[in-house]
């Protein structure tokens, strides 16, 4: 049937194509030929008319798997200045490579780099470093259909060719360094805010920071935990999604950070929106779970209880007795983007037991710790100086209570598999935690 269909349909095409060749004149001014060949000259146009260049956001990997970051480009006739946000000179600049590029002919006008160029190409290099197919790399494209640009020319929307990530085009109104500084300070900002609800009603989500993705809980409407993934470039306003996402009847672009401030050397923001529509606000999570996760909570020998606090003195004394020295402090929370067991000894030494977390949206006051890998001197500890009888006690499934949920001081997690580990952590630092 298929088959009668197109013979049909190629058939009455041929016996009309004078008819609708006359028809396209009347509907369309020009032919398709020479419409492609506006679409390409005003891309080039637009191109190399921003001063200041375009950013890139910019994703590797198929579906987005491997997350985003910015590459910011100057176009001149046939040739870009390319910067990355992630390579920078001995003195602190950003690194620039000056290669090729043509706007060429297919469906629609395709914006390619067609020279090597290693602030780019070398996501999509089999060689790359650690690239994780030894094929395709980290599956990042070099070539784009350009799909749309903006009616005020300052967004160009792309689409990867090979692996067909939506990739975006922003017009700079500032020097690349200034932006590149500016999102790297907006993401960290949202990053040390912590956890974000977003709410709708009685609906709720909760989004979790990473590196350069956000994990997304919520109840859907058949009262299960469903979660998304959703990647992130920076911007130097917040965070822009790789793509819109639908939540609970609301369109999300992004996240914006707005009254940022800096205290005790943390930069945070006060208040936090959505980007494409500023009315729209996120609050900080009030779950124990997520005031737990957002801050440091520091050990002392005297409050974290019978099973907790051998495992700490055998810390303490495996340090001294092996090292020479005291361990100057110990909490759970977050170290250079790790989140676990922190300490640090000897005044110079630290380490991390990174904890994988896991704190069901549905059970506010609950928390399960896993160990998940060593960071810093971690491994060394925990091979010479006893630091797994540390942060044993702390993997398990916890049930969370403070003295105030507003202005919490104390954290107090008593383990729902043994009744016996009950352990105390406070908000402000403890020096020494063996001599208190």
């Amino acid at each position: 049937m298929k088959k009668i269909f197109f013979y049909i349909m190629f058939a009455v095409a041929g016996l009309s194509l004078q008819s609708c060749l006359h028809d396209d004149d009347e509907i369309f001014d020009k032919s398709a030929a020479e419409r492609i060949n506006e679409a390409v000259a005003n891309a080039k146009e637009v191109l190399t008319s921003s001063q200041e260049g375009w950013v890139m956001h910019y994703y590797a990997g198929r579906e987005y798997a491997y997350g985003g970051l910015n590459l910011a480009m100057k176009f001149t006739d046939g040739k870009v200045q390319m910067y990355n946000e992630t390579a920078q000179n001995s003195d602190g600049s950003y690194k620039s490579v000056v290669s090729t590029y043509k706007i060429t002919r297919d469906q629609g006008p395709v914006l390619a780099f067609d020279t090597y160029n290693d602030l780019l190409h070398i996501y999509g290099d089999p060689a790359g470093s650690g690239a994780p197919t030894d094929v395709d790399g980290w599956e990042a494209d070099y070539e784009f259909v350009i799909m749309n640009i903006s009616e005020d020319q300052n967004t160009i929307t792309l689409k990867g060719k090979k692996f067909n990530n939506t990739i975006v085009l922003e017009r700079l109104t500032r020097p690349v360094a200034e932006y590149f500084d500016a999102a790297s300070k907006m993401a960290e900002s949202l990053t040390n805010t912590g956890i974000l609800a977003y709410t709708v009603g009685d609906k709720r989500a909760k989004f979790y920071p990473g590196s350069s993705e956000y994990s997304v809980k919520y109840v859907d409407d058949k009262g299960e935990v469903a979660s998304l993934t959703v990647p992130f470039t920076s911007t130097d306003k917040g965070v822009l999604f790789s793509e819109p996402i639908e939540l609970f009847g609301d369109t999300l672009k992004g996240i914006n950070a707005k009254d940022t401030a800096t205290v005790n050397d943390v930069l945070t923001a006060n208040t936090i929106v959505v980007s494409n529509d500023e009315s729209k606000t996120f609050s900080l999570s009030k779950d124990l779970s997520d005031i737990f996760q957002a801050g440091n909570w520091y050990l002392a020998l005297s409050n974290i209880g019978e099973v907790a606090g051998p495992g700490l003195q055998s810390f303490i004394d495996g340090c001294k007795s092996h090292e020479g020295e005291d361990v100057n402090y110990c909490y759970i929370g977050t170290y250079k983007g790790n989140y676990g067991f922190y300490f640090l000894s000897g005044g110079a030494y630290y380490g991390v037991a990174t904890f994988a977390v896991d704190a069901p949206i549905n059970e506010p006051d609950v928390i399960t710790f896993d160990f998940n890998v060593y960071v810093g001197s971690g491994t060394y500890y925990a091979l010479f100086c006893n630091f797994e009888d540390a942060y044993t006690p702390f993997l398990s499934t916890f049930k969370l209570s403070t003295d105030d949920v507003n202005n919490p001081t104390v954290m107090t997690l008593t383990d729902q598999n043994n009744a016996k580990n009950v352990i105390k952590l406070v908000k402000d630092p403890v020096l020494y935690p063996g001599k208190h």
